[in-house]
């Protein structure tokens, strides 16, 4: 992580979420926007070797571009891991022992995403429904290049608190 982003953390107050009451108080209202990540290619190969992914265009430069991209692109399940670190450098909890992901509903790419590209991350809650034990929270996070302001991709995750 660079200098500004560091400082751009330190900065921003994180989003207190203090019970499982707390998070209808967010419903349908952006939780956070996230500070700039730049979309390296050391970061996406190392994801790609972390998920034996060896597909050309994320390592061969020239033949990307022979191809007629513009260059090394992200994997389309890239953008979205980076969700969870970004979450937990916005929002802090209080009295919610146990979280799990359920799943991650729908991931949408709209178009490729190079190196370089600086996105940030818009999370939105946008449904709280109880369950025998807790409840289930649906995050919408839509992904957006900050130079651009186009929207880059999109990814609905579920959570269940209890």
């Amino acid at each position: 992580m660079g200098m500004m982003q560091c400082l751009v953390k330190a900065m921003k107050k994180k989003v207190q979420i203090n019970g499982l009451d707390d998070f209808a108080k967010h419903l349908d209202k952006p939780l956070f926007t996230s500070y700039p990540i730049e979309i390296t290619t050391e970061k996406m190969q190392q994801y790609c070797l972390s998920v034996n992914n060896q597909e050309w265009v994320h390592w061969d430069i020239a033949g990307s571009r022979k191809s007629g991209l513009e260059g090394l692109i992200t994997p389309g399940l890239f953008i979205p891991s980076l969700y969870p670190q970004v979450f937990w450098d916005h929002i802090e909890m209080q009295n919610v022992p146990h979280i799990l992901v359920k799943k991650i509903e729908h991931i949408q790419i709209y178009r490729p995403i190079y190196m370089g590209t600086r996105i940030d991350l818009t999370s939105t809650i946008t449904s709280v429904k109880p369950r025998r034990k807790g409840i289930e929270v649906d995050y919408d996070v839509s992904f957006d290049d900050v130079e651009t302001r186009d929207h880059l991709a999109d990814a609905r995750f579920i959570l269940r608190y209890w």
